[in-house]
């Protein structure tokens, strides 16, 4: 079953929690104009659903713990972006090489921060930490499978055994890839750009 949970009210980094067991993994996407409407997914992410728990249950769902551990992709919505900051540390979290990059935006009273981060999933040591401004009042929604995360108590070691165990790796292609490959492209291109065969 998939599950839209509107978080708009609520402190966006209160319930991507950050509980220091997990690094989530992120999947961004870099437009020249992040105002507006902002997508990204994680995976691996903890999230707080105290505040949520009679909506989930009202559809059927037994829900006793305070969070869940979303093992699977977790889309996030966010609508009223006026711009964001992005941090990425290449290699080690505390003293890595740091890279900046900032999507303009001005603050005006009564505008909200979204702070999120994580691994990076096509980089390799690389994290990134992500500050995301919004108008007052933005729509923020995350929507995931319930059938892809586990009951989550970070006080519970059989709890974050669990969590651990359904944790999924974001695999990184470390290959070139098909395109890259000069003997590929010319078997199935030749020299231009439409395939002249199927694989």
């Amino acid at each position: 079953m998939i599950l839209t949970l509107d978080i708009s009210n609520e402190e966006f980094d209160g319930i991507i929690d950050g509980d220091g067991e997990f690094t989530p993994t992120i999947f961004l996407n870099f437009p020249s104009d992040i105002r507006g409407i902002y997508e990204f997914e994680l995976i691996n992410t903890v999230i707080d659903i105290y505040n949520f728990k009679d909506h989930i249950q009202n559809l059927g769902l037994p829900v006793k713990d305070d969070s869940l551990f979303v093992f699977g992709k977790m889309k996030v919505r966010i609508e009223g972006v006026k711009g964001a900051d992005f941090k990425l540390i290449e290699g080690n979290l505390l003293a890595g090489r740091e890279q900046y990059y900032s999507w303009p935006y001005t603050i005006d009273s009564g505008d909200i921060v979204c702070k999120c981060g994580g691994k990076l999933s096509f980089l390799e040591d690389c994290y990134v930490a992500l500050m995301i401004v919004t108008e007052s009042k933005p729509k923020i929604t995350l929507t995931f499978d319930i059938k892809e995360t586990v009951p989550f108590d970070f006080m519970n070691s059989n709890s974050i055994e669990q969590a651990n165990l359904k944790k999924v790796e974001s695999k990184q292609m470390r290959s070139q890839g098909k395109l890259f490959d000069f003997d590929f492209f010319q078997e199935y291109f030749g020299s231009g750009r439409r395939a002249i065969k199927s694989e």
